[in-house]
Formats: structure tokens, C-alpha cells, sequence
């Protein structure tokens, strides 16, 4: 498997998989909750880089910040208000995966 898929597969696992309801529910408000999921998800597309030979440590930091500021929740609601302009659920869902994604694509540039 390539890099991309490892970090995929790391991204389905710590962002579903791994996620409790305490943190699905509390992460757009709390910081703890926030965290804690940020940290765990982190460490998941981490460990599953390593079976392709890992990400940088500005990788890291990169799927770090940018899963707080993307479960946040505003970065993600400005873009489907003024980008996108979806209003049904799943599609806000898709908007924030298609951003996780791009993380991770940002992520392997980085290493190259």
C-alpha cells in the first residue's frame, strides 16, 4: 500500500473509529474534548504512516493543527456558508472529509 492509503486508512480509523461520543459531541465546544480526538486521530495516521516509511514531524504538526482548526467547526461552516453554500448534513460532512483529505495530500508534498 502507498502512503496516501495508509494515511486514509489512519484517517477513517482515528476519526470514526477511535472517536467516542464524548468527543464527537463536545469537541465543537470544549477543548479537552477537542484535543484529546485531535491527539488520538494524530497518533493513528501517524503509526498506520509508519507501514509506508512515516511523515515528517511538520507532517504531524500539520494533521495536528489542522484537525483542531477543521473540528472546530468553523472553518468547515464558513466554507459550506460562502463556498459550497450546502445546507443538507451529509454534504457539510463531505466538506469536512474532502478537507481532512487534502490535509493528508498536503501532508506527502511535504515529505517529497
Amino acid at each position: 500500500m502507498t502512503l496516501f492509503e495508509w494515511l486514509l486508512v489512519g484517517h477513517l480509523v482515528g476519526d470514526f473509529l477511535l472517536q467516542t461520543r464524548w468527543m464527537a459531541v463536545k469537541k465543537g465546544t470544549q477543548w479537552l474534548p477537542l484535543l484529546t480526538h485531535a491527539a488520538v486521530y494524530t497518533l493513528t495516521v501517524y503509526l498506520l504512516s509508519l507501514l509506508a516509511g512515516g511523515i515528517s514531524w511538520s507532517g504531524i504538526a500539520l494533521i495536528f493543527g489542522a484537525h483542531i482548526i477543521l473540528d472546530r467547526r468553523e472553518f468547515v461552516e464558513f466554507w459550506t456558508r460562502h463556498v459550497t453554500g450546502a445546507t443538507a448534513p451529509w454534504l457539510v460532512i463531505m466538506v469536512d472529509q474532502s478537507w481532512h483529505i487534502v490535509v493528508l495530500a498536503i501532508v506527502i508534498l511535504l515529505r517529497a
